[in-house]
């Protein structure tokens, strides 16, 4: 399994730049598309209890009315719903800069101190 792994991560990273970032954001979407609305699921009926999908309050909805909520919403359009689409590329994009500015910093103070 680990080779398998490994082998899949080299050739991730052999791609050509635009390729490798384009995987990148398809399986982040893919994980926001499956995972994070399960999590935001559990998260829910933990911390809020039922998911009430009907104004009159009964609990109407299970995990697949929230999923259908969540694909309704990305496709009207709405901000939230796509912020949470593309929340886990975003934060990847995110780390990756604070990443490059540590590194760069680093490299600074380095370079400012070698006489």
């Amino acid at each position: 399994m680990s080779k398998t792994l490994a082998g899949y991560w080299r050739r991730y990273r052999t791609l050509p730049t635009l390729q490798r970032e384009l995987v990148t954001l398809g399986l982040m979407l893919l994980f926001a598309l499956t995972v994070l609305p399960l999590v935001i699921f559990l998260a829910g009926q933990y911390f809020l209890g039922d998911y009430i999908r009907d104004p009159s309050g009964t609990p109407t909805g299970g995990f697949g009315a929230l999923w259908v909520d969540y694909l309704r919403g990305i496709f009207r359009g709405s901000f939230g719903y796509w912020l949470v689409l593309l929340g886990p590329w975003l934060l990847l994009l995110a780390g990756r800069g604070l990443v490059s500015l540590a590194r760069r910093e680093r490299a600074g103070r380095v370079h400012r101190q070698t006489p």
